[in-house]
């Protein structure tokens, strides 16, 4: 793999109808309302202010309800304190959506005084805010994606749990150098005695699968992998670009999200690791959708939906796009890819279930 094709482009960018089609990140921002509260006490009153900052925050409802318990706690620590939301994510998200919701019914500022929202815009791979002025950060369901695409010899599936060999081996040593750059900046914009919550999608051991551990989501990305393999079948999509295409993405398990902290002499000097799990979601782990089965239309509907609302982008810019002679021709693949995969979901009600487990890592600055 070269330089140059590993950073061709984002890993994922400009996602598509994110508020519609995000209850299970909604779900898991929810599911830490309770840890989000008890962290910001642990922290105590700041001055000159309490400094949110929320990391991959996308265009508004999760990271709303991120900042709604960070907000309530902090004000009753202090009733007059400023408190700084800061939301931090790519140049393509849409913050005109995001600030719009802020002043909303389903916003934070209405009716509360001393709160100033605030965007940094940029990869959280590099820095976004300055020196030890973070008392309290968070990331939610953004940390998996890489800083940058790949293009690697994967034949047979387009993503990481399935990957073997060679392939694997380069996935793997991406994923841990992020995830250590990741934290290393985040250990840089904290002040000391704040903390670190990231809460994403996880790994479990599982001895049945090729690589030992079975991994969040694997029904969409083998469900993705048939219905692409249909198209480069049908000679609609090349079967070469299909076979260098993977999603630019890694879900760790408790070892490989823990291990550099502990290995790492900068990051053990700067962090106190205050928990490190990888659990069943506390919803519908085992099929996010699962309520909608007995109607296999809706439930495959809300499959393509939460599909096309995370992976568009990246199809369109990294399959579709390079199998087109054109924008009109790959805007066809597309809508023929979600038809098949839409069909795949109802022909086939709980085959390509999404089985949710979920990381946490909360680390103290010391």
């Amino acid at each position: 793999m070269t330089d140059d094709q590993a950073r061709s482009n984002r890993s994922t960018e400009g996602m598509v109808d994110y508020n519609a089609h995000s209850s299970a990140q909604r779900s898991a921002v929810a599911g830490h309302a309770a840890t989000i509260s008890q962290l910001v006490q642990s922290i105590g009153a700041v001055r000159p202010e309490f400094r949110l900052a929320d990391y991959g925050c996308g265009p508004g409802l999760s990271t709303i309800n991120v900042a709604r318990p960070a907000i309530d706690a902090y004000r009753m620590l202090d009733g007059e304190g400023p408190i700084a939301v800061c939301h931090a994510d790519l140049p393509g998200n849409d913050w005109n959506a995001l600030f719009t919701l802020l002043s909303g019914p389903e916003g934070y500022l209405e009716g509360q005084n001393g709160i100033r929202p605030e965007a940094a815009v940029g990869s959280f791979y590099d820095r976004m805010l300055s020196d030890a002025s973070v008392d309290l950060a968070t990331c939610f369901a953004a940390s998996h994606w890489f800083s940058h695409a790949v293009h690697l010899d994967a034949p047979g599936t387009v993503w990481f749990a399935d990957l073997k060999g060679e392939a694997r081996r380069e996935m793997a040593t991406l994923a841990r150098n992020d995830w250590v750059r990741l934290l290393t900046l985040r250990a840089e914009e904290l002040r000391q005695g704040g903390y670190l919550l990231v809460s994403t999608l996880g790994s479990v051991p599982d001895p049945e699968e090729a690589n030992g551990a079975a991994a969040s989501g694997r029904g969409i990305y083998r469900a993705i992998q048939v219905a692409a393999q249909s198209m480069a079948d049908d000679g609609l999509l090349d079967q070469a670009i299909l076979d260098r295409f993977v999603f630019a993405l890694w879900f760790l398990t408790e070892v490989e999200a823990k291990e550099p902290i502990e290995s790492d002499p900068d990051l053990s000097k700067a962090f106190a690791i205050e928990q490190v799990t990888v659990v069943p979601a506390p919803a519908n782990a085992d099929d996010v959708f699962g309520a909608l089965i007995d109607d296999p239309a809706a439930y495959a509907r809300a499959y393509t939906g939460y599909t096309r609302a995370f992976a568009d982008t990246t199809l369109r810019t990294q399959l579709f796009g390079p199998a087109a002679k054109n924008g009109d021709e790959a805007e066809a693949l597309a809508k023929e890819f979600y038809r098949r995969f839409e069909a795949l979901y109802r022909a086939h009600p709980g085959t390509y279930r999404f089985e949710l487990w979920l990381l946490t890592v909360i680390l103290r600055k010391r």
